[in-house]
């Protein structure tokens, strides 16, 4: 009869583990030289750009624009920006809401509204009321603050109108001119001398 086999068999052997490497010390890793870095594969604008400069050719540049030339602004226009910029600014404010709320540092409450109520009465804190005597001067009413008034242009037509009111008047192109349209335009005021305020 065959051997009965032990009910213990014997385990394999287990194959020994590696054994860890001692931590290097601060003073040794600071000795070791780090891995260097693998260079990054070069972009093809940068590799155009670098077999240009092998070849001798300097990379293309592109075209600056060219600004128009300065209209000097005539004595009239200057007289004018200046009575402008002079002027008072008033702040209108109407008569409605909470007086609590209502308050110069919110800006909520710097707008005029006109009072529709029947029992409203206006005090000083309330602000003041448009009338007459507040109107701009003629001189200086509808004037830009360059001292030039406007002139809407929507075709070279009306441009060349202004042509002979170009001391005092500057031309406001419309925004619904082409693009090829306003660079005529352009083209032809700068050739007049023709301020043009919206470029």
């Amino acid at each position: 009869m065959a051997e009965k086999k032990s009910k213990k068999e014997k385990k394999p052997a287990k194959a020994a583990k590696p054994k860890k490497k001692p931590k290097a010390t601060k003073k040794e890793a600071k000795k070791t030289p780090k891995a260097t870095k693998k260079p990054e594969a070069e972009k093809p604008k940068a590799k155009k750009e670098a077999e240009k400069k092998q070849a001798g050719k300097k990379p293309e540049k592109k075209a600056a624009k060219k600004k128009p030339e300065k209209i000097p602004k005539s004595k009239e226009a200057k007289k004018l920006s200046k009575m402008v910029k002079a002027k008072k600014k008033r702040m209108f404010r109407g008569r409605f809401g909470k007086r609590s709320i209502r308050k110069v540092s919110k800006k909520k409450w710097q707008k005029w509204r006109k009072p529709r109520g029947i029992d409203i009465y206006f005090k000083k804190e309330d602000g003041l009321v448009p009338s007459p005597g507040y109107r701009t001067p003629k001189k200086i009413r509808h004037v830009h603050p360059s001292g030039y008034r406007e002139s809407f242009v929507r075709n070279i037509k009306e441009l060349t109108a202004i042509e002979s009111k170009k001391e005092t008047v500057a031309a406001r192109l419309s925004g619904k001119i082409s693009k090829k349209k306003k660079a005529e335009i352009l083209k032809k005021a700068d050739e007049l001398k023709i301020l043009v305020l919206n470029r």
